[in-house]
């Protein structure tokens, strides 16, 4: 039984270590810096821009998919121990529920932090939904924030960074160090307390279930509720 358990992922042991997770975000940095694709585009309340800031968007999952990719192959390991592995379907069904309760609770706390710390800049995400002029763009969005995007994020969040955090800390401390880390690389800081929140729940959600789908599931309900606020929010 014990031998099972150390089989399961997130692995128990590794062969990566944080800083190679670190070198994997300077290297995605390095490349996208000169292609202009940190900065959003300007125009996100036009087609053009909201096109674009769908085209860097792709073009920055796609990126990350290849880097790891790359970096798998060369230490000879499968994306399984980053956590694609079919999961128990009561942990899907977890996910959805636990992505609609952090869309509620931490809806609840950003409002709160908004009246105590002020309204901090929008986000670009934000800025784009209420500028959509047609439902096929918001649909674009939507995919793009509710379904690429949480994958990517929890490929590199959880997959990625949280296992060598795990080994070197245990589990709890790994756990706040993975929610620190998501929080502190969305470079928000009156949402940070909200992100770290956030990151900590799906870095758990990681934990329980040994899969990354639950934590993409609700990862992804989690925006796409949000997405639709806002879009119900232009009218």
């Amino acid at each position: 039984m014990g031998k099972k358990k150390d089989l399961r992922v997130p692995p128990r042991k590794p062969v990566w270590n944080i800083w190679q997770g670190l070198l994997i975000v300077a290297v995605v940095t390095l490349i996208e810096y000169p292609l202009g694709w940190l900065e959003s585009p300007k125009d996100l309340d036009s087609s053009h821009g909201i096109l674009s800031f769908i085209g860097v968007g792709l073009g920055d999952v796609l990126l990350y998919f290849i880097v790891i990719w790359i970096f798998l192959k060369l230490i000879r390991r499968p994306f399984a121990d980053l956590g694609f592995v079919k999961p128990l379907q009561r942990y899907l069904v977890l996910g959805f529920i636990v992505g609609t309760l952090l869309f509620v609770s931490i809806g609840l706390l950003g409002n709160l932090l908004t009246k105590l710390l002020g309204t901090p800049a929008p986000q670009s995400f934000a800025v784009a939904v209420k500028g959509t002029n047609s439902t096929w763009e918001f649909i674009l969005l939507t995919v793009l924030g509710g379904v690429i995007a949480p994958i990517k994020e929890e490929m590199f969040f959880r997959g990625l960074i949280y296992p060598p955090l795990r080994q070197a800390f245990g589990r709890g401390k790994g756990i706040l160090l993975t929610g620190l880390f998501f929080a502190t690389l969305h470079l928000e800081v009156i949402r940070f307390l909200p992100l770290l929140i956030g990151g900590v729940v799906l870095t758990w959600l990681y934990e329980r279930s040994s899969s990354i789908w639950p934590a993409v599931v609700a990862h992804g309900t989690w925006n796409t509720l949000m997405a639709v606020a806002l879009w119900i929010q232009r009218y």
